[in-house]
C-alpha cells in the first residue's frame, strides 16, 4: 500500500500516521522494499492515571497506607504486595475476576527476570507532565518519548517503526508515528481491494489487471507531477511518494492473528484492548516492521474507591504483561523483548477517607518495572521510606531522567545525533545491571 493511501485511510478508520514535522516529507529517504529489522525491540506499558506502587512493588504494613493485605510477599529478592484476584478483591464476578493476575502468580514467575525500581522523584503531580516525563526522561515539554528515540536509531526509514496505543508518544519529527490498536484496521488497510479482508478468498472489488491500471496511472500522474515541479523540496516531496508506493505491500508482510482475544464481557473490554494491542506488537515485530511499541491500560485515578478499582486495574496490568511475554516466547521472540512498565506517578500515601469508598491522590515519588533483554532480573534498586518519600540510591535520588540515560545506554543510542539533540541530565547510574 502506497504512503497516501495509507496516510487517507488512516483518517476513515482511526488509525493516523504522523510524518516528521521537523524535517518536513521531501527531506527524508524512504527505503523501497520491506525492512526485516530482528530486534531488540521495545514495548513500553503505561498503566495511565497513577498506580499505586504500595500494591505492586514498593509494600507497606502501615494500615494508614494499606488495607488490602497483612503480610509482605518475596519471591527471590523482590518483596511485593501479596494481592488475590477474586470477586471480593475486585468487585467482579467470578469469572470475570478470574480472568485477572494476582501479584503472587505474577512475581513467582517472573521475579528472576524483574528489575523494580522503587523511589523515583516524578517532580510532579500533574497528569500530562508526570507522563512525558517517565516516558522520555524530561519533565520539560519538547522531548521526544524513548519509543521515537529508539526507532529512530534503528530504522529511521521505516514509517511503522513507531507503533503507539496510547500512552506519551510524541516524536518531534524525529520518525514518523504509527498510532494504532485493531488488528482489523491493519487487515482493512493492507487488502484494501479484498470485499472482506478477514477473508481473502471473497473477492475483489477489482481484478488485478485493473487494479495494475490504476497503480499505473497513478504512477504516471505522480511523475508528471515531479517533472513539472521547479522547487527542490516540491521534487525531492515527490521522489518521496514514488519511492513510498514501491512499499505497496508492507503491511502484508504482517502475519495477523487468525483470532483476537474476545472475552464477550464488559468488565474486561480494557484488558481486552491492551491484549489486543500485544497480538499487534508481535505481529509488527515478527514482520521487522516495528522496532517500539506502546502498550496503554487507563483506570488507574482511584481518587474514590481505591482499594477496589486500584486492585482491579493492577490484576488487568498484569495479565495483559504476562499474555505480551507468552505470546513473545510463543513467536520466537522471548529473548528479544526490553519491557519497561510505567505510570504517570504514584497515589499516596495515604487514604483521603475513613470508608471503604475512600481513594488515594497524586503523590510525585513512584516506581517502574523492568524485564527482558538486557534487564538483569531479581533486582531491587531504590526505595521509599515509610512516608512514601525517596531514599536516595547510592547517595542519588532517582529521577526518570536516570532511568532514560541507563536506557539509552541499553539500547546503544546514545551516539545517535537525536540523542545528542535531546540531552538528559544526570548520568547512566547502571540501573539495568
Amino acid at each position: 500500500m502506497d504512503r497516501r493511501k495509507f496516510l487517507k485511510l488512516s483518517a476513515l478508520t482511526g488509525l493516523a500516521v504522523s510524518a516528521p514535522v521537523g524535517l518536513g516529507l521531501g527531506l527524508r529517504s524512504v527505503r523501497a522494499g520491506a525492512l526485516t529489522y530482528g530486534g531488540p525491540f521495545y514495548v513500553f506499558v503505561n498503566a495511565s492515571g497513577a498506580w499505586d506502587p504500595r500494591f505492586l512493588c514498593d509494600p507497606i504494613l502501615d494500615p494508614a497506607q494499606n488495607r488490602v493485605y497483612g503480610q509482605i510477599a518475596t519471591a527471590g529478592n523482590l518483596s511485593y504486595a501479596p494481592i488475590a484476584m477474586s470477586d471480593v478483591t475486585t468487585g467482579l464476578d467470578p469469572a470475570s475476576a478470574a480472568e485477572l493476575m494476582g501479584t503472587q502468580a505474577f512475581f513467582e514467575k517472573y521475579a528472576s527476570q524483574l528489575l523494580c525500581v522503587n523511589g523515583i522523584d516524578m517532580a510532579t503531580n500533574n497528569h500530562d507532565g508526570g507522563t512525558r516525563h517517565i516516558w522520555s526522561g524530561k519533565l520539560e515539554e519538547g522531548h521526544p518519548s524513548f519509543g521515537a528515540l529508539v526507532a529512530a536509531a534503528k530504522a529511521p526509514t521505516e514509517p511503522l517503526a513507531y507503533i503507539s496505543s496510547g500512552g506519551y508518544d510524541q516524536t518531534h519529527g524525529i520518525i514518523p508515528l504509527t498510532r494504532m490498536s485493531s488488528v482489523d484496521t491493519i487487515k482493512r488497510l493492507a487488502y484494501p481491494h479484498h470485499l472482506d479482508p478477514n477473508d481473502l478468498s471473497a473477492g475483489t472489488y477489482h481484478t488485478l489487471g485493473t487494479v495494475d491500471r490504476i497503480r499505473a496511472a497513478q504512477a504516471g500522474r505522480t511523475q508528471r507531477q515531479r517533472d513539472d515541479a521547479t522547487l527542490p523540496r516540491s521534487q525531492a516531496a515527490t521522489s518521496e511518494l514514488i519511492l513510498a508506493r514501491e512499499n505497496d505491500d508492507t503491511l502484508q508482510a504482517l502475519v495477523l492473528p487468525d483470532q483476537l482475544v474476545d472475552f464477550g464481557d464488559y468488565n474486561l473490554s480494557d484488558l481486552e484492548r491492551l491484549m489486543q494491542q500485544a497480538q499487534l506488537a508481535i505481529a509488527a515485530f515478527q514482520a521487522g516492521l516495528a522496532v517500539a511499541v506502546n502498550l496503554n491500560l487507563g483506570g488507574f485515578d482511584t481518587h474514590g474507591n481505591h482499594d477496589r478499582d486500584q486492585v482491579r486495574q493492577i490484576g488487568k496490568l498484569l495479565r495483559g504483561v504476562d499474555f505480551l511475554m507468552t505470546e513473545a516466547a510463543n513467536a520466537g521472540l522471548g529473548g528479544q523483548l526490553t519491557v519497561m512498565i510505567g505510570s504517570d506517578f504514584a497515589r499516596g500515601p495515604f487514604y483521603n477517607g475513613d470508608n471503604e469508598y475512600s481513594g488515594k491522590d497524586h503523590w510525585s515519588i513512584g516506581s517502574a518495572m523492568f524485564m527482558g533483554n538486557g534487564v538483569a532480573g531479581n533486582r531491587v534498586v531504590g526505595a521509599t521510606d515509610d512516608d512514601q518519600r525517596a531514599v536516595p540510591y547510592n547517595g542519588t535520588t532517582l529521577t526518570p531522567a536516570h532511568i532514560h540515560q541507563s536506557l539509552r545506554a541499553l539500547a546503544a543510542v546514545g551516539a545517535d545525533p537525536n540523542a545528542a539533540e535531546y540531552p538528559l541530565p544526570g548520568e547512566d547510574l547502571g540501573l539495568f545491571g
